[in-house]
């Protein structure tokens, strides 16, 4: 069955082909995005576990989409395509995830699997996250979004967000929020010139994610 909502993951390939971004871009899809921060006993960051809350619009589609026997609910087997075909389509774009140490980027492995259930009329999506090394807080805070610059996908969270799990005693978070209405209007922050200016730029596009920032 072809997944007819998958160019509400791809939505970042704009970017890439050198799309101008619309000024009047809104979202489409919404996503509450709660983030758990696992550091290991040495104060090192270890791994990130996204949980994504869908709206109840976007997951009614998908229960008509997969629903392939008819009894208006999504079974095991039938949840296991969607988040196969979602596992498929945001692989090419990291996942919606960034991760920095400073300006540094933070490399990660691919999530094994990405897991779902319905709860309430919503789809609730989980996956973990491991960097390629621990991250120490002691060289620079760590920085995470989950966004999707296009703004097609509205990834929201907050602080009440943001869970530090195991030995984060001491650790703070804060949460910023990009002015999209600035960002749009201002024609020397468009994400096609700047990518074939500049290609390799790590830093390509960090001004239109939200990010959670880290202090331990």
């Amino acid at each position: 069955m072809a997944f007819r909502n998958t160019k509400v993951f791809l939505s970042s390939v704009a970017m890439l082909l050198g799309t101008t971004l619309v000024p009047n871009a809104h979202p489409h899809v919404f996503v509450q995005a709660n983030m758990e921060i696992v550091i290991n006993d040495m104060g090192q960051f270890t791994e990130l576990r996204h949980v994504w809350k869908f709206d109840e619009l976007f997951s009614s589609t998908l229960v008509f989409d997969f629903d392939k026997n008819g009894d208006n609910k999504l079974d095991k087997a039938e949840i296991e395509e969607i988040t196969n075909t979602i596992k498929s389509s945001i692989s090419e774009y990291d996942f919606y995830t960034a991760m920095r140490s400073g300006k540094d980027v933070i490399n990660f492995y691919e999530p094994d699997k990405l897991n779902a259930y319905m709860e309430n009329g919503e789809m609730i999506m989980f996956f973990s996250i491991e960097p390629e090394k621990p991250h120490d807080f002691k060289t620079a805070p760590l920085r995470i979004s989950a966004s999707d610059t296009s703004y097609y996908v509205a990834f929201e969270f907050s602080e009440k967000n943001i869970t530090i799990k195991e030995n984060g005693k001491g650790c703070k978070t804060s949460v910023t929020v990009p002015d999209y209405d600035s960002l749009y209007a201002d024609d020397s922050l468009t994400l096609s010139e700047a990518y074939f200016t500049n290609p390799e730029n790590p830093e390509l596009g960090d001004e239109f994610f939200s990010w959670a920032e880290i202090k331990c």
